[in-house]
């Protein structure tokens, strides 16, 4: 079966570091999960290696994978044959697959201008030259040639060749107390670390404040809240009437917004000392309003969960 006539539901502008969840979010459509986009993200938390970026809880993928019992997975390669013989196999199999490239190479805002990771969906390899489709910028299939293919996805920015691999539709629909307890529970279960990466990002960035050396990269951690933004406004509407949950949504809206506020004005300052300490007390803030809205996640988890016994 052809997967060039394949057309994502998912187009338009993803907000910093959100591409992955989009062109994951079209697989899932394509295999049958409803509303994927926003029942996608179940997990809520945080990572740091130590570097200038605090990113999301890194966990969504596998989440998804286990709360709508689908076989997804994120993987990496050391090497670009490694990487293009996983892809030949889910494409010989009729799964497309969704794949970080270096934007640099790709008609976009950045194109030609900035090294910067995105993610999109991959179709077909035919001879010399593969199919993709974009959903940020170009949802239609385009051919690209196969030598430009491997320059943009063994580029530094591509992250060793990240790769989305999604070989089965869902075998479960999950409920809204699924849902909400499915978020509840990875936040508790990893509560400790998640805080633990936050504050040593936190006080690394106070540290080096004299110095201004490194921007506020939080762009994943907004990316995340973003989508769990809506799956709580999608457990408030139509389709589940969870009255309750509206509050929760517009609490992790509000967390995203705010996320991606503090990454545009860090990177538009340069990492300069300038405004910095400004910057900072942003940081520490969002650390409050996260652990804030924890008391109102868990109390509707709880609700709902009582409700369907």
């Amino acid at each position: 079966m052809s997967l060039l006539g394949l057309t994502p539901a998912l187009t338009g502008t993803a907000p910093f570091g959100s591409c992955y969840q989009q062109a994951a979010a079209n697989l899932a459509s394509w295999k049958g999960l409803g509303h994927a986009a926003e029942t996608l993200c179940t997990t809520w938390g945080f990572s740091w290696d130590g570097g200038p970026a605090l990113d999301g809880s890194g966990r969504w993928s596998a989440a998804a994978a286990a709360v709508h019992r689908m076989d997804l997975a994120d993987r990496t390669y050391d090497s670009w044959d490694a990487a293009e013989d996983a892809e030949r196999a889910s494409l010989a199999a009729g799964h497309p697959v969704a794949a970080a490239v270096d934007a640099f190479h790709l008609p976009s805002p950045y194109e030609g201008r900035e090294h910067i990771a995105h993610c999109v969906l991959l179709l077909a390899h035919e001879g010399d030259r593969v199919w993709i489709s974009d959903p940020m910028n170009r949802p239609e299939p385009t051919a690209y040639p196969a030598e430009a293919w491997r320059r943009m996805r063994s580029a530094e920015a591509a992250g060793s060749h990240r790769t989305l691999l999604l070989t089965s539709g869902p075998r479960h629909r999950a409920t809204a107390p699924e849902l909400a307890a499915a978020v509840r529970e990875d936040a508790r279960v990893h509560r400790d670390a998640d805080r633990a990466a936050f504050e040593g990002y936190l006080a690394a960035r106070e540290a080096e404040a004299a110095e201004g050396a490194e921007v506020l990269d939080v762009g994943g951690v907004a990316a995340e809240r973003l989508y769990l933004g809506q799956l709580f406004r999608h457990l408030a509407g139509p389709a589940h009437s969870v009255e309750e949950a509206a509050p929760v949504a517009e609490g992790f809206t509000s967390l995203s917004r705010r996320w991606y506020l503090l990454h545009t004005l860090s990177r538009e300052s340069g990492g300069g000392a300038t405004g910095r300490s400004r910057l900072l007390r942003m940081l520490a803030d969002l650390g409050d309003r996260e652990a804030r809205l924890t008391a109102a996640v868990d109390a509707l988890a709880s609700a709902l969960t009582a409700q369907a016994r």
